[in-house]
């Protein structure tokens, strides 16, 4: 069975002092993304949900668009310039710092990542391995067709003329000459790549399932080797890279089940305490940061995200049988009228309830692989199990 763990990113900021606070939004749909342009925030999320903040993430308010899918990517070019994409394939356009929105239908089905390299030359990758590359400022994205028989999750320019993409399967696909044509290349691992970001003008970093961490180098167009860095296998959602003023690069990477990394000289895992799975993260400097995930709720940090105290959570292990499972999972231990989530093999989640009984009805759920967490106050409980 495949290694299916998750990586939660938990902060309970009302028992860490110093690091993280917790912000009011006007929303309570999940949150995936957020970018930042000089002094202001924005974040999108599910149902066309986008945010803005002109105060460092401190208050937010609700931007009206006629985006109705989940809003995947955010990018600003410059302070005027920005653009976000969605699951129903359409791509808008800001020119006045993003409080109006035009829409760019592209495609049929989901877009997922976007990418500029200067005012005018961007990237859009989606679903079905589709690839779409726009020369005007992204008032017309032409069809590159499908470059990849797998989902694209993520694309990031690393220079003028390399660019790399990231997604379902280990795959992943990069080009050398400006997104006019792409090499498809499998690392023949089952990760799914979420996110990829710029590093340097040689080198793109990308995370995904399974704690996996690696590096697209240009000099050599591969992907260096894949690192576990979360030792327990769990999910990486988002990376960011800070630029210093001594020329050295500061990253963060955030996602699912009680942790969050800082790069400097090395990865350090620092894990702190809530309830919430977080989607994106993004800094405005080295102390100040923002973090977004579900049910609306976004995090800012003025301390570079690193805690100055923290109350343990207890992780256990869910006991589940019959394991590979049919109809009925059973789930051994006292969890009766706690809430349940089972993801699948790409993080989308395909159940949430209350447990009854310490039993789950999985009848309905395709077969494969899938993570299941119970989560109350001072308990994290996780497992995987296999749907036949």
């Amino acid at each position: 069975m495949k290694n299916l763990s998750l990586f939660f990113l938990l902060l309970n900021f009302s028992v860490v002092s110093g690091n993280w606070k917790e912000v009011n939004t006007p929303t309570n749909e999940d949150l995936n993304k957020i970018e930042i342009i000089d002094g202001n925030a924005f974040c999108g999320g599910k149902n066309g949900v986008l945010l803005k903040s002109t105060d460092q993430g401190n208050t937010w308010e609700e931007v009206v668009t006629s985006a109705s899918g989940t809003i995947t990517s955010i990018l600003f070019v410059n302070s005027s310039v920005g653009f976000f994409s969605t699951s129903g394939g359409k791509i808008f356009k800001s020119t006045n710092g993003g409080t109006d929105w035009i829409e760019k239908p592209v495609h049929n089905g989901g877009i997922n990542g976007i990418d500029f390299k200067d005012d005018l030359t961007g990237i859009a990758v989606g679903d079905n391995g589709n690839i779409f590359k726009t020369t005007d400022g992204g008032d017309n994205w032409a069809d590159l067709g499908s470059q990849s028989i797998y989902m694209i999750n993520d694309v990031a320019f690393i220079n003028d003329t390399t660019a790399v993409a990231a997604g379902a399967n280990g795959s992943y696909l990069f080009t050398i000459n400006t997104g006019e044509t792409w090499t498809y290349k499998s690392t023949n691992q089952t990760e799914t790549y979420f996110a990829v970001e710029k590093k340097n003008n040689t080198t793109a970093s990308i995370v995904g399932t399974n704690g996996s961490y690696t590096e697209f180098k240009e000099k050599n167009l591969s992907l260096d080797n894949i690192q576990k860095i979360d030792t327990e296998g769990d999910w990486l959602r988002d990376i960011h890279f800070i630029h210093l003023n001594d020329s050295t690069i500061k990253g963060a990477i955030a996602g699912y089940n009680n942790s969050f990394y800082i790069e400097n000289n090395g990865w350090k895992k620092w894990d702190v305490d809530s309830v919430i799975n977080f989607n994106g993260l993004h800094f405005f400097n080295d102390s100040i940061g923002l973090a977004a995930g579900s049910n609306g709720r976004i995090f800012k940090t003025t301390t570079g995200g690193v805690p100055a105290s923290k109350i343990d959570v207890i992780k256990v292990r869910l006991s589940l049988y019959p394991n590979p499972a049919k109809n009925y999972l059973f789930i051994e231990g006292d969890f009766n009228k706690n809430k349940i989530t089972i993801f699948n093999s790409l993080g989308q989640i395909v159940m949430h309830q209350t447990l009854t009984k310490n039993q789950i009805d999985i009848s309905n759920i395709p077969n494969g692989n899938y993570y299941i967490q119970c989560i109350s106050s001072t308990k994290i409980a996780s497992g995987i199990f296999t749907k036949k």
